[in-house]
C-alpha cells in the first residue's frame, strides 16, 4: 500500500510539472517601490530670514488675506522657507475673491497672483458685468516631482512657487471651467494673455495630458528670463488656422517640449 501511494504521488508530480513550469514569475519591483520616503527637516534659519524679507512687499501691499505658516523643508529639496496661506484676494473696490482651498505660496508668487487677479482677471470679469467671487484652487504647495513622475526633478509646487487653477466663479452665476474652456471664450482669451505676460510658466489644456483639467502658473527662473506660454484655447467659430485658435508665438516656438519645464 505504501509503495502504491509513493507511485501515485510521483505520477501526480510528473504530470503537474508542465503546469507548474507555465506559472509566471512575479513581476520585478518597480524602482519607486524601493525609494525612501522624504523626511521633514529643519529649515535653514538664514533661508527663512531671507524668505521673510521677501514678504515685506507682499504684506505692505495689503492685497490679500494671508497669514504666515511655519517653514516647510524636506530632505529631498522641497522648501517653503516662509510660506503664506492665502485665503482671499482683496479687490480694489473692497470686495474679496475667495481662494478655495487657501493657496500655500511663497510671498513673491502670492503677490504676483494677487496682482493678476486684481489688475487683469477682475477687469476682464467687469467687462461682462460681474465680479469674480471664488477661484477653485487645484494645487499650490506640494512636495513632489514634476507632473508627479518618479525620478523627475523637483516641481515648482515643491517650492511654493506655483498655483494650479481649476475654475473661476462669478457673481452673475457664470462659471469658467479651465477644462475644455467651458465659459465665454473672450474671458479666457484675456485670462491667457495676462497670465502669459505676468508669469514665467503658463501650462493649460493643449500643453500635455497632466494639464488638461487646470491652468498652471509659476515664477520659475530660467536663463535669459525665458518664458513658456502653452495654453491652447478651442478655436472660435469659423477659425481656419491654429493662430485663430489662440496659440501665441511663444506656444508655437516652445512646442510640446514646454511641458517638461514645469
Amino acid at each position: 500500500m505504501g509503495k502504491f501511494r509513493i507511485l501515485m504521488i510521483g505520477a501526480f508530480l510528473f504530470t503537474a510539472m508542465p503546469v507548474m513550469a507555465d506559472v509566471p514569475l512575479p513581476k520585478p519591483r518597480p524602482p519607486e517601490a524601493d525609494r525612501k520616503a522624504p523626511q521633514p527637516i529643519a529649515a535653514d534659519p538664514a533661508e527663512v530670514e531671507a524668505a521673510k524679507k521677501l514678504c515685506e512687499d507682499f504684506f505692505k501691499a495689503d492685497v490679500a488675506e494671508a497669514e504666515f505658516l511655519d517653514p516647510i523643508a524636506w530632505d529631498n529639496g522641497c522648501l517653503a522657507a516662509a510660506p503664506v496661506s492665502v485665503s482671499a484676494i482683496k479687490l480694489v473696490n473692497g470686495k474679496r475673491v475667495e481662494l478655495k482651498p487657501a493657496a500655500v505660496l511663497r510671498c513673491p508668487m502670492a503677490l504676483a497672483v494677487a496682482n493678476w487677479v486684481r489688475d487683469s482677471l477682475e477687469p476682464a470679469a467687469l467687462k461682462i458685468g460681474a465680479n469674480i467671487e471664488r477661484i477653485e484652487v487645484a494645487a499650490s504647495y506640494s512636495c513632489r516631482p514634476r507632473n508627479n513622475v518618479f525620478g523627475a526633478i523637483l516641481s515648482e509646487h515643491g517650492k511654493a512657487n506655483a498655483l494650479d487653477i481649476r475654475s473661476l466663479h462669478l457673481s452673475s452665476g457664470a462659471n469658467f471651467i479651465i477644462e475644455k474652456a467651458q465659459g465665454l471664450r473672450a474671458f479666457f482669451v484675456e485670462m491667457r494673455k495676462s497670465a502669459c505676460a505676468r508669469f514665467m510658466t503658463v501650462l493649460g489644456p493643449g500643453s500635455d495630458k497632466p494639464h488638461e483639467t487646470h491652468l498652471h502658473v509659476d515664477l520659475q527662473e530660467r536663463r535669459n528670463n525665458y518664458k513658456i506660454c502653452q495654453w491652447i484655447l478651442p478655436p472660435p467659430p469659423g477659425a481656419t488656422s491654429a493662430h485663430h485658435g489662440g496659440m501665441s508665438v511663444d506656444v508655437e516656438r516652445a512646442g510640446k517640449k514646454a511641458a517638461k519645464n514645469l
